[in-house]
């Protein structure tokens, strides 16, 4: 039998105090059913204001309801109805459907645990059934790497679910590319995801991005530069690479103050990166600072104004590519003597309007696989202007791609392994300016006043392609072009010299991607072996008063 409410004495009318767990009761009011009260209350007080105006003879005190447990079932139900709206949006958008195996990503942050938990719950429903498995990449770029990926095996473990654990060298496999941390570890992370979806034969790979992700990337894309596809933000679902995986987003119209309420709700941990909170990163300063500014002095709900942005930009760009396809039926087809290349007809594109020449080159590229990440709305005009007939032959793109002018057509084309060097023969580089090679790569030079925080944000996530090295450490003009035999230098960070080729084995560069490498001098020798290393002798230093901004088409 429960412990019976307590009776505090004293003068003046008798007040109870009732206990944490709901009462059985022999005589019990529909009204009363689950609440707690704040106590402590006047026993005539609750029945005049509980029940109905009759005295409280005749009930027995079990009959008290409990508020706190109005409480949770109200958490119950706001969590319940979370996990309903997510449900609502997979049928709407078609992510996931009925009995389809689908991986996981779960890093340990509150959105990737909510995604596995609300997940785990809908595929209890029979209609749904899916198969679960849970996937986890230890990138070992922080200390917590380790706990993290503890925490993920043992929430897997305690919720009974498949789970994929791998570690992988985030930093060796920028090095390798030649790209920035933060890039590769993205690829690396779908790669990851792409070969787990592959093993488990799944359908689809969920991950966790929200609402509050989808405006950040939306204004980051806009300050960066960006085309219409850009300004519509993250899509609900995508193909995974050239794979049939789906890559699908069921919490993108969730906020992330929803999704942390829903893990303590649900009494769920989670794992918090404390680098979130650094503002020399980009992303933490749209999140933590610029949205702030915005809200504060602009618009209190500037987050829903660019959700709504983003879902016109979809809506515009929905259309535009429906009627960039029609034209790339007519104006594309395969190009001959080159495997996975495509030729557009430069008469019939040319003859469309700006906004469908750049939305079907666009789709062009995505169809012959170039990463598209950073094709920019300048790199689409850059296109426009090739296909326009301008006095340029090519233009690089990213991974290797070329875009070439070739009579009335447009080649675009896959890296080839055993091309040669594409810029064998030695130029003297505009400093500061814009230098076109003769593959049509291009090469930046910008001298700026040495910006400490803007430095160390770039020693954190390194833009493909991009260094900074001392301005003043450099003699003479710097000239560009193809490694040669002999060349060698002291890599920044390494212990001794090396020979180029030497240091392309060493970080594992890709055979094909070697001899696009270009060596950038002066008159003291190699300072840049782009886009992979500077030499260590123009690094930038305590006493550096000015940086030399280095950037290179990859």
């Amino acid at each position: 039998m429960p412990e019976q409410a307590n009776t505090a004495q004293g003068a003046g009318p008798a007040r109870l105090y009732f206990g944490d767990l709901p009462w059985p009761s022999r005589r019990r009011s529909k009204a009363m059913a689950t609440e707690r009260l704040p106590a402590p209350v006047h026993l005539d007080e609750f029945f005049h204001q509980r029940l109905h105006p009759t005295t409280p003879e005749g009930y027995d005190v079990w009959a008290v309801p409990s508020l706190l447990d109005m409480t949770e079932q109200a958490k119950h139900r706001e969590a319940d109805g979370l996990v309903r709206s997510v449900a609502t949006f997979i049928d709407e958008q078609s992510l996931i459907a009925p009995r389809a195996g689908v991986v996981v990503g779960v890093s340990g942050g509150a959105d990737s645990v909510a995604l596995l938990a609300i997940l785990r719950e809908l595929a209890a429903d029979a209609a749904r059934g899916y198969s679960l498995t849970a996937a986890h990449l230890h990138h070992g770029l922080r200390d917590s790497a380790d706990a993290d990926e503890a925490f993920v095996k043992e929430l897997a473990d305690r919720w009974r679910i498949p789970l994929v654990s791998e570690r992988r060298d985030v930093s060796a496999g920028a090095e390798s590319a030649g790209e920035g941390i933060e890039a590769a570890g993205r690829r690396l992370r779908y790669e990851f995801l792409g070969e787990v979806a592959a093993g488990a034969g799944a359908a689809c790979v969920a991950v966790g991005h929200h609402a509050d992700d989808n405006v950040e990337t939306v204004l980051h894309r806009l300050i960066r530069g960006t085309h219409l596809h850009g300004l519509a933000g993250i899509r609900p679902s995508r193909r995974l690479g050239a794979s049939d995986v789906m890559l699908v987003r069921p919490l993108l119209r969730v906020r992330r103050a929803e999704i942390e309420r829903y893990c303590r709700q649900a009494d769920i941990a989670w794992r918090t990166d404390p680098t979130n909170a650094e503002v020399r990163f980009r992303r933490n300063f749209i999140r933590h600072e610029l949205l702030g500014l915005l809200r504060e002095r602009l618009n209190p709900r500037a987050d829903e104004a660019i959700l709504r942005l983003a879902e016109a930009a979809a809506d515009a760009d929905a259309y535009l590519t429906a009627q960039a396809n029609k034209v790339l039926d007519v104006a594309g087809e395969p190009a001959d003597g080159a495997p996975g290349a495509l030729s557009l007809d430069c008469g019939l594109l040319g003859s469309q309007p700006h906004v469908i020449q750049t939305c079907a080159m666009r789709i062009a590229l995505e169809a012959i696989g170039v990463p598209m990440r950073t094709v920019d709305a300048e790199k689409l005009n850059e296109l426009a202007e090739l296909l326009a007939g301008a006095d340029r032959q090519a233009v690089p793109l990213p991974g290797g791609y070329l875009a070439r002018r070739r009579g009335d057509n447009l080649i675009l084309e896959p890296p080839r392994p055993s091309a040669p060097p594409l810029q064998a023969e030695q130029v003297e580089l505009n400093c500061p300016g814009q230098t076109t090679l003769a593959d049509g790569r291009i090469v930046s030079c910008r001298v700026e006043p040495l910006d400490r925080r803007a430095f160390e944000a770039h020693c954190r996530a390194r833009p493909a392609g991009v260094e900074l090295i001392d301005a003043d450490k450099v003699r003479g003009p710097l000239t560009c072009r193809s490694r040669r035999e002999g060349d060698s230098f002291l890599p920044l960070g390494s212990p001794g010299r090396q020979s180029v080729g030497e240091f392309l084995t060493n970080v594992k560069a890709p055979h094909g991607h070697r001899d696009r490498a270009l060596c950038i001098c002066d008159e003291a020798g190699l300072v840049y072996l782009a886009p992979y290393r500077i030499d260590d002798r123009v690094k930038v230093t305590g006493a550096t008063k000015r940086m030399l901004r280095i950037q290179v088409d990859i």
